[in-house]
């Protein structure tokens, strides 16, 4: 199959790629990786790593969290949520509950978390670019395309997004591809479905058919005149046949491979990293934005969460990437520190950044929430809270990012500012 023809079964599908029309054969991988994590719709930090407990609040509106506080676990400096006793439903709580406790007793070593996050937004389309970009402004591009274009603009798969906060303005091609089993068979289009030994058409047909086509490139190549015009089908030949390999190449990785949703895109990213193809990824899981009924379906939503990013980390550890890969986990903002009529939470300015892998020094919790869930001034050099100290922003955490991404103060760099001291967050 060649590339355009990938591309017009993309397009039938619903999906998009975008691929750099100097697509190369994968060579070695990168030396370095990048996974944004969204959580889409604004998740409730204290239902995960920032949480209060149900101590009654100073105005009378309820209690932050539906557990309490003496429940509160941890793993080594990380506090984390208990499961609220208003998720009934006993399978499902044990469920939950061992997700969060198998997430962060596994985890914790390497994970950071950054409390105190003030997106200064309840817009969910202006915390996602703040959250992603370090910056409320139009035209600013995500870090996972900044990544990317510093490192390997022309791969062909430099910066796979499954969508959340992914504007490029132009610097890299965004590939869009939903998952693992989606790309499978659009790899194999003489495949009807996965793990089906039926072929459209017989495989000596269909070689049969490819040939002719390369033959037909050929020929007409060769009896071109114009140089540039020459060229140019000489480099969509070239395109065709690296094309072919790299769609082999990451299908072999997902070979009976057949998962959806974020454990989808996260065979998808790692298949893309292992094969030279990708240096970045955006992944993304929804239905966090629980104006209803809150601590049943945001709390079954952060398992999914969870779920999906212990995935990821299993899948780079088998690969050999861990070591040279960073998470990044996020959302558009936090939610209310009380419940709403519908016992649901709405939108909230403060978040927190939930980071793992290289260039990270894990089992820290640094930044700081008050009892009632508003972000506090924190010295700029310990984290800890301090009157005279500094509320930490998006654009701090994105200034540091930067730094550990090495584009700080490059062309990039200065060409997308962003309004904030680069804190030592990280290491």
């Amino acid at each position: 199959m060649d590339r355009r023809q990938f591309m017009r079964m993309v397009a039938a599908s619903g999906m998009t790629l975008g691929l750099p029309v100097t697509a190369n054969l994968a060579q070695a991988a990168p030396n370095r990786f990048w996974v944004s994590v969204h959580a889409s719709g604004g998740w409730d930090p204290t239902s995960l790593c920032d949480p209060k407990g149900d101590a009654p609040r100073s105005d009378g509106r309820g209690p932050v969290n539906n557990f309490a506080a003496a429940d509160i676990k941890t793993a080594g400096g990380i506090a984390y949520a208990p499961i609220p006793t208003t998720i009934t439903d006993a399978v499902a709580r044990a469920d939950i509950e061992l997700m969060y406790d198998t997430f962060f007793q596994t985890h914790a070593g390497r994970l950071l978390v950054i409390n105190g996050v003030d997106t200064r937004t309840n817009s969910h389309s202006t915390g996602t670019r703040m959250t992603w970009s370090g910056s409320p402004d139009l035209g600013m591009p995500a870090f996972a395309a900044l990544a990317a274009a510093a490192s390997a603009p022309n791969e062909p798969m430099s910066f796979l997004t499954n969508g959340g906060y992914d504007y490029t303005d132009g610097i890299v091609a965004a590939a869009r591809v939903s998952g693992s089993s989606q790309f499978s068979s659009l790899a194999n289009p003489n495949h009807p479905s996965n793990g089906s030994s039926n072929r459209y058409l017989p495989d000596t047909t269909f070689d049969a058919m490819a040939a002719q086509k390369r033959q037909r490139l050929e020929q007409l190549i060769n009896g071109e005149q114009l140089p540039q015009r020459k060229k140019l089908m000489s480099d969509l030949l070239n395109v065709r046949s690296a094309g072919q390999n790299n769609l082999d190449a990451i299908a072999q990785k997902l070979a009976g491979r057949t998962t959806s949703g974020l454990k989808g895109q996260s065979e998808m990213a790692v298949a893309a990293f292992a094969t030279g193809l990708g240096v970045s990824a955006n992944l993304v899981s929804g239905g966090f934005d629980t104006h209803g009924n809150h601590d049943t379906s945001h709390f079954a939503r952060m398992r999914t969460l969870l779920d999906g990013v212990h995935h990821l980390w299993m899948r780079l550890e088998e690969e050999g990437l861990a070591d040279r890969t960073t998470v990044l986990i996020s959302s558009d903002f936090g939610r209310t520190p009380y419940y709403n009529s519908g016992n649901g939470k709405d939108h909230w300015n403060v978040t927190s950044v939930m980071a793992m892998g290289a260039g990270i020094r894990g089992g820290r919790t640094i930044g700081a929430t008050d009892p009632e869930f508003r972000a506090l001034r924190v010295n700029p050099e310990t984290f800890l809270p301090d009157s005279n100290g500094i509320v930490l922003t998006p654009a701090h955490v994105h200034r540091a990012l930067r730094r550990l991404a090495g584009i700080e103060s490059a062309d990039l760099d200065r060409r997308y500012p962003i309004s904030a001291d680069t804190l030592n967050l990280f290491s």
